[in-house]
Formats: structure tokens, sequence, C-alpha cells
């Protein structure tokens, strides 16, 4: 029972108070200054943040059939972005597992170094991203998300944007900072944003593949709405939220399947780095006519820090700076 979001990602959260502001609604250029400036600042992000490391805690949540809790499981890792060795071109999550359920793992430290060693050895890039998400995830059960906490706003992307409408909502205040609330429609479908693709295409563009369980074979028609919310100022993100709906043959109105949201905070290094995540999937039942929770993951981030050296290769001892 897989449930896969790959490559951007991906209970719901509150952002906090927020509170109106006069403005005047912008032009269609203004609009689009905005989000041409917002789509910058998310390159910026991934340049930074890939030079850093953090302590993450994943908490993921399981439903029974009546929505209630079943089980929960607490993994805290140190969470830090790996350069293929094969691909210079491709950065990749990667998760140091330390503890679960709060029990410390023994040797923690050596089987990340002998891991290291062996991955930098693979035969090809395909080969080494297996062997990292397979490291990374194993604790994970069924669940894989990869991609959410390294990837920022892919809405943005110049390959993804004209597939949205967006609309200005207002001007805010969120976490004591003026921000733009921008909303956002998927209108038009898209290999790049692909459900249950078994193929599975890599593009080399920025993308969204998700992957439902669902006891339907019809079309699903999914499509992609949400909020962002942009720092005035500075125009990086302060926070989305982001459904993936679906619309089968007869059913009425589209359903929320996938629910994510993103909360940044303040860092010393140049971006918003990101403080919550956190991703709500449901299961189609009753061909395709209703979505029942299944599952909710929680990344919690703390203690940001840049390393020393560069982590692609089997040299993965550094001293953190502050």
């Amino acid at each position: 029972m897989a449930k896969n979001v790959k490559m951007v990602f991906f209970l719901v959260i509150t952002f906090g108070a927020i509170t109106s502001l006069r403005a005047q609604q912008p032009s269609q250029p203004l609009l689009d200054n905005i989000l041409d400036k917002a789509g910058e600042e998310t390159f910026k992000y991934f340049d930074s943040f890939k030079n850093l490391l953090s302590e993450e805690t994943k908490t993921i949540e399981t439903f029974d059939k009546h929505g209630e809790i079943k089980k929960t499981k607490t993994i805290k890792s140190t969470f830090l972005v790996y350069q293929l060795t094969k691909d210079e071109t491709r950065s990749v999550e990667f998760r140091n597992v330390v503890s679960v359920d709060g029990k410390p793992l023994d040797n923690a430290d050596k089987r990340t170094q002998d891991f290291f060693t062996k991955v930098s050895s693979a035969e090809s890039s395909s080969k080494e991203l297996e062997q990292l998400y397979k490291e990374s995830s194993r604790y994970d059960g069924d669940l894989v998300v990869d991609g959410l906490t390294l990837f920022q706003s892919l809405v943005l992307a110049k390959n993804l944007r004209p597939l949205f409408a967006f609309s200005y909502v207002g001007t805010k205040v969120k976490d004591g900072a003026s921000v733009y609330e921008i909303a956002y429609q998927q209108t038009k479908g898209s290999p790049d944003i692909s459900i249950n693709n078994k193929k599975n295409p890599n593009s080399g563009k920025s993308g969204f593949d998700y992957e439902i369980d669902t006891d339907s074979n019809r079309e699903l028609n999914g499509r992609l709405r949400g909020t962002l919310w942009i720092d005035a100022s500075t125009f990086q993100i302060r926070g989305e939220h982001r459904e993936l709906t679906v619309q089968p043959d007869a059913v009425g109105k589209p359903m929320p399947v996938i629910v994510n949201d993103f909360e940044f905070q303040s860092s010393d290094f140049g971006i918003l780095t990101p403080k919550r995540i956190t991703h709500i999937q449901s299961r189609l039942v009753e061909k395709g006519q209703e979505a029942t929770k299944e599952i909710r993951l929680t990344l919690d981030y703390a203690n940001f820090s840049r390393p020393d050296v560069e982590v692609k290769s089997s040299e993965v001892k550094n001293s953190p700076k502050p």
C-alpha cells in the first residue's frame, strides 16, 4: 500500500493569527511581479538550504476506518541534503535516523559512515537514489514522502506556473510580517503533475508525482489548489497551504485527498527555514465516491547549522557552524 509524493515534496496547521490590512487590489502586472520575485526567492531557498543541516522530528500517525488514531511513531533524524556523486546537478533529501519512539539507535554515526562509503560506489544515479531513499525511510513503513523540505512552492516554477490561475486575496499580517496572500488553482493538466503514474517519467523538470490508494480505476481528474503567503518586503515564502483534489466521474465536487501545510521561520542564513511541514493523505473508497483519512505526517525542524564540508561522498563527518 504505497503512498508516494516524489520530488517535491509533502493536520492542517493553523498559521497563527492573521489580521487583515487595507490594501488596493493589485493590477495583473503587479501580481505577476510578486509571483516573479517570489519564484526567484524559491531558487535562493534551494541553493541556501542544500548547504544546511537540521534536527528533524518526524511523527507518523495512522488512522482506522472511523478516523481515530490507531498508531503513532516518532522518528528523530539529522536532516541534510546530499549531492549525487553520479549526477552532480541533482541534490536530494537524506535523513540520518538517530532514534525511534524515544529509543536511540546503536552505532548511528558508524552506520552513516559505512552507508555513504557504499552509496558513493553505486553504479548509476538511479541506484544511488534508490539506496538513499531506502536508508532514509527504513522506519517509515509504506509511506514514501520525498522533496517536501528541499523544494519550496513549486507552483511558482517556470514550467508549472502557466498551469495555474493565481488571484490576489489581500495584504495581511502573519507572524508579525506583512504578507501578500495569493490563492492558486490548477486549470490545465500536465505530465509534470501526475497521479498513480506507473511509468514515473523523469523529465528533469520541476513536478509533482503523487500516488494514492483507491478502489476505483476511474479517471481521477486530479487538480492542485492552495494559498501562498509571500513576505511583502523580501518576497520569501512565509507559508503555503496546498491540496490535491480529485473528482472522479459522477462525484459532485472535488475531494481533497492530500493536504500539505508549510510553515517557515526566521534564520541566520538569509532564508526562512522550515519550521513545520504537515502531510495528510486519504484513501478513496466506495469506488472512488468517498475519501477517508489514512495517515498524517508531521515534520518539525530545529537547530539549523551549516556544515564545514559539502555532503556528497563518504566524507560526512563535519563540525556544524553556528
